[in-house]
């Protein structure tokens, strides 16, 4: 049972523990407790405190992983490099398909075990035909983030809560006397706790490529420091002035150039996605109806995926607002997830 310290995990290990399960509880340690750079929510030594009275109280074996050196390689640094490259990243995939799903499965496996997490998905199925599906609690859906998983990983995987809301997870952390039963959530990335995307780029990767702020009929507007600083669709802090409000449509990651204008040239029905994951492990035959989500809040989108040599295209029904590359775009078939990427363009 992969523990983070929160009321889910301690929930799917409670509810496991009563099923009959002999379960294990597994903590990873994955960023630097001290400096500038200190870890946040989720890998907290408060956190790992919590996950091990857990373990105590439901009467489990509780262990801590090393995985700093990974998770550096596999989650933080690809974060730097995308805002240095003037992408927006989405860190959690990573996380999960690399560090979660494959070093901690592999760690499960190795022991003769499945891997449970505290996720809001569910999984059913044959073995060979496994589907991801969404939660039943809609507001606390993680599929989003899950698209990399294949049959293989599904195999050996548990989602306890997943058919449970946020709500019945409390109540159940209460009724097994959990002491994270009411702990508030989090909400922002683990390894940067202050939000500060851009300072934390600039300690860890020292910053990114400077340049000029310009309309899309090459208007320069002002110039700035690093293109890290800048996302798709943001119209604060752009350190320049406007008659009419404006927002970033475009960066240049060669020139430097962030490309800013009105906010109806946000709006795009078509993106390109690569690299792409099928949970069934190959893709649709043909052109077939999805519904796509383009970020973890965004409400899905009704659209036609194609599959492509080296991953796939999408046509919108309806414009959507601020397709970012860099971000995940996920395919949905009802509540099954049928698998997603990155987008990589937008038109």
């Amino acid at each position: 049972m992969a523990m983070s310290g929160g009321v889910d995990s301690s929930v799917a290990a409670g509810l496991l523990v009563e099923q009959g399960h002999e379960v294990i509880g597994i903590t990873l340690r994955v960023w630097s407790y001290e400096g500038p750079a200190r870890c946040g929510s989720c890998c907290a030594p408060e956190d790992v405190d919590d996950a091990r009275r857990v373990c105590d109280k439901l009467g489990i074996p509780f262990y801590v992983a090393q995985a700093e050196e990974l998770f550096r390689d596999r989650v933080v640094m690809p974060f730097v490099r995308e805002y240095q490259h003037g992408r927006t990243p989405i860190p959690c995939v990573a996380c999960n398909r690399d560090i979660k799903f494959d070093f901690l499965l592999k760690r499960a496996r190795a022991l003769g075990a499945k891997l449970a997490t505290g996720h809001y998905a569910r999984i059913d199925g044959p073995a060979g035909a496994r589907r991801l599906l969404t939660a039943v609690d809609a507001a606390k859906d993680q599929s989003y983030f899950l698209f990399s998983l294949g049959q293989g990983e599904l195999e050996d995987l548990r989602f306890p809560v997943g058919h449970l809301t946020k709500a019945q997870v409390r109540a159940e952390g209460e009724r097994l006397g959990l002491c994270t039963s009411n702990k508030p959530e989090s909400q922002e990335i683990c390894f940067v706790p202050d939000n500060d995307y851009a300072g934390f780029v600039e300690r860890v990767g020292g910053g990114s490529k400077g340049g000029d702020i310009v309309t899309a009929e090459g208007e320069k507007l002002g110039a700035h420091d690093g293109i890290h600083h800048f996302t798709i669709g943001q119209r604060r802090g752009l350190g320049v002035s406007s008659k009419l409000p404006i927002y970033v449509q475009r960066i240049d990651p060669e020139s430097g150039d962030v490309v800013v204008g009105p906010e109806e040239a946000l709006w795009r029905d078509a993106l390109g996605v690569y690299p792409v994951s099928w949970v069934a492990g190959a893709p649709p035959a043909e052109a077939t109806p999805v519904t796509v989500k383009i970020r973890n809040r965004h409400a899905p989108s009704a659209g036609t995926l194609t599959p492509t040599r080296d991953g796939a295209s999408i046509k919108l029904d309806s414009p959507a607002r601020a397709i970012t590359p860099g971000q995940a775009a996920v395919f949905y078939r009802g509540d099954e997830v049928l698998g997603g990427g990155f987008i990589r363009s937008a038109s």
